[in-house]
């Protein structure tokens, strides 16, 4: 089993890099590429009759959701690839951790059916894997994440606008709302 690949980056795909490592280049599938020609990554190695497959992530944390993804019965590792390529793993985890099948559903190949499954399969477990900045406590919770969300944020953009802002004990809402968009 191959459980991670340290290298330089030779060539990039739509979907992959080809990533030499002690001189033998490995094609490894990734949510999206690298910014850097030198990378670690850690990996999930699929042998079927038909090939063998690396799925590659710069975080263990990826890894582990992407693991926890295709733990749900009918959801293969291009779909979990799919989920983790259009939203950060933080944005993944509050998804399922919230009951948002359509943020999941936005992902190529992924129906709202197989949303469904993830929610239901993966709600008590996401908490499990530790990703993004909160110690096991999704920050959509709070409010003003949850407005800039719905005005077309991520997570991240949100979480990163609201840095610096009152918390929500020390100001409302909408102030928080008025300083973060302003950019403080």
């Amino acid at each position: 089993m191959i459980a991670s690949v340290r290298g330089r980056i030779l060539a990039r795909g739509a979907d992959h890099v080809v990533v030499e490592a002690a001189g033998v280049g490995y094609k490894v599938f990734v949510p999206r590429h690298p910014s850097s020609d030198e990378v670690v990554l850690h990996t999930h190695q699929v042998v079927r009759e038909d090939g063998q497959f690396l799925f590659g992530f710069e975080t263990r944390e990826e890894l582990a959701l992407f693991d926890l993804i295709v733990s749900v019965s009918g959801v293969g590792p291009r779909a979990a690839l799919a989920i983790l390529s259009v939203s950060r793993p933080v944005e993944v985890a509050a998804a399922i951790a919230n009951g948002d099948s359509a943020a999941l559903a936005r992902a190529p190949g992924v129906g709202k059916k197989t949303a469904e499954r993830l929610i239901v399969d993966l709600r008590s477990k996401v908490g499990g894997v530790a990703i993004g900045p909160a110690s096991g406590e999704l920050p959509e919770a709070d409010e003003a994440v949850a407005a800039l969300r719905a005005l077309g944020y991520t997570l991240v953009e949100a979480e990163r606008a609201l840095s610096g802002v009152p918390p929500a004990g020390k100001a409302t809402t909408e102030e928080r709302l008025a300083t973060a968009l302003r950019g403080r």
